[in-house]
Parts: C-alpha cells; structure tokens; sequence
C-alpha cells in the first residue's frame, strides 16, 4: 500500500472545489429606473396565418429593442391543437391567460395571432410602427423596482430568487409574474394548417409562475425550475414583470438570459 503526500491530496480537494464551482453559475439582474414595455404573443402551430407573426416577434431584437425596452413573449396555445397538429410548445395555462385578456379587453372571442402590448390587444402591430409606443413607455418612470438571482448547475436544475418592490401606490394589487422561455426553437410541422412548413420561433415560454403582491408592497420569491433534457440551455433566459391585474398594465420588466456569461 503506498500512502500519499499530504500536499497531493491537498491538491485533489482544491481540484474538487474548482470542479463544484464551474458547474454552478451565480448570475444576478435589476431592473432599471425607466419602464420596460412587455410584449405578448399569442400563437399557435397549427395556425397558417402565425407564422409572419413570429418572425415580426423575433425581429424585435434585431431592430434594436434590448432588455432595456423590451420584454417580447411567445405564448402558444392550445385551441388549434385539434385540426391534426400537436403544438409542442402549446399549454392550456396560456389560453387561459389570454381569455382572461381578452375579458379584460372586451373582446367578443380570442384569436391567433394576437399581440398585446402592456395588457392591451394590439392589432395594429403590422401597419404601426412599434417605436413610437416604446418610446412612451420606456420615457415613463419604473413603477416597480425588480431583482433577480439565479443559480445554473450541470444536472438539469435551476434555481431563483425574485425580488420586488412597488414604487407607487397600487389601486388593486398586482402579481409578479416569472417565465423561463427559450430562443431558435425550430418545428418541422407534418400536419394541419401548416404542413409541410419549417417554423422557427423566439422567446417561447416554456413555464411561467404568477405569485401576488396580496396587498404587500415587497415581494421576494423562490422559484425551482425543473429543465427539461431537449431545452437548450445555452439558449434559454429569465423573464420577470410585475402586472395589474384590472387593467393588465405592466408597472417593470426585466429578462436576462440563463447564460449570464454569454
């Protein structure tokens, strides 16, 4: 039996530790002191009218809308699932979201594409030019301040923790709504309306947690969420805002992506 140095094991520890550090990654955000507009949209695979919506969605980005302006959202939904075509990315809990906006925007039925921009139903998005509406917003002053933590490790979990506070007084409490979406998804889609299309799409939420304010002016939360093996990592992020829930204005966003070091 040979025994070994007391500097090599030493060495072996510190190796281990190294080791630990990298598969983890501690990344934090704030948001900053002017509003940031959220963009909604809702969408579907199996509708032949969506796709020009998606690519109006991801060209945001290019345009020059930042994280300092703009948080976009693709929600699909799950009414078109019937015709032949599973949507992948289809959830009930995001057509549940979007009747509760169009009740809130008195709408006579939901629809697909829809956009909403700040809780309101835009359908002007393919004549208006978006700039102007950013612009107002991004002029007006946070209306919440917001924080976020998170920490990545190299076997599939992740976890957070959000922090806000309200600035102003509230009339009806808003909730805290926290999403973790994903970039460059592609479907090749052999049913429906679509078949035989190669649909590309960004900012797909994955899965989205709502926690109300209920009647607190801070709010800190922490939040698991469970990666799945087919998510790309490298092309996920972290979405935050905070949103009334009568009129559906968004008061702060915030999104970084998973990969703070990216």
């Amino acid at each position: 039996m040979s025994l070994r140095k007391p500097s090599f094991i030493l060495a072996v520890f510190i190796a281990s530790l190294f080791q630990v550090s990298l598969s983890a990654a501690n990344c934090s955000a704030e948001s900053g002191k002017n509003r940031v507009a959220l963009i909604e949209l809702y969408t579907s695979e199996g509708c032949s009218s969506c796709p020009p919506a998606d690519k109006w969605l991801s060209s945001l980005s290019k345009q020059g809308f930042g994280a300092d302006k703009l948080l976009p959202l693709s929600l699909h939904v799950d009414y078109w699932n019937y015709i032949g075509w599973r949507d992948p990315y289809s959830a009930a809990e995001y057509t549940q979201r979007q009747r509760k906006i169009g009740q809130r925007n008195r709408l006579r039925s939901i629809y697909t594409p829809q956009l909403v921009f700040n809780g309101r139903d835009y359908r002007a998005w393919r004549r208006q030019n978006v700039k102007l509406l950013l612009d107002e917003v991004n002029a007006w002053p946070a209306a919440a301040k917001l924080a976020l933590n998170w920490k990545t490790s190299s076997d599939n979990k992740l976890s957070t923790s959000v922090s806000s506070e309200l600035l102003t007084d509230s009339a009806s409490s808003p909730t805290l709504f926290v999403a973790l979406y994903e970039n460059n998804l592609v479907s090749n889609v052999t049913a429906g309306e679509n078949d035989g299309r190669s649909l590309h799409h960004d900012y797909v939420v994955r899965k989205m947690f709502a926690v109300p304010f209920s009647g607190k002016k801070k709010l800190t939360k922490q939040i698991n969420f469970p990666l799945q093996e087919d998510w790309d990592k490298a092309n996920l992020g972290l979405a935050v805002f905070v949103q009334q829930r009568r009129d559906g204005n968004v008061l702060q966003a915030l999104s970084a992506p998973l990969d703070c070091k990216s």
